[in-house]
């Protein structure tokens, strides 16, 4: 059996990404000391930081 805590994203996304605006925390789940965190760009696209091309 595996016990799994859905916790707010909400409350993640302030706490973790505050002042991060171009991220949205969608879902997060803890489990034995473990969190995941589902999480997506807010642009419709971004530049790659080493060669600058656009992904969509």
């Amino acid at each position: 059996m595996v016990l799994v805590m859905q916790i707010d994203a909400s409350f993640w996304d302030s706490l973790v990404f505050d002042g991060i605006d171009e991220v949205e925390v969608e879902a997060v789940a803890a489990a034995f000391g473990t969190v995941e965190v589902v999480a997506r760009g807010r642009a419709a696209a971004a530049a790659c930081p080493d060669c600058g091309r656009l992904s969509g």
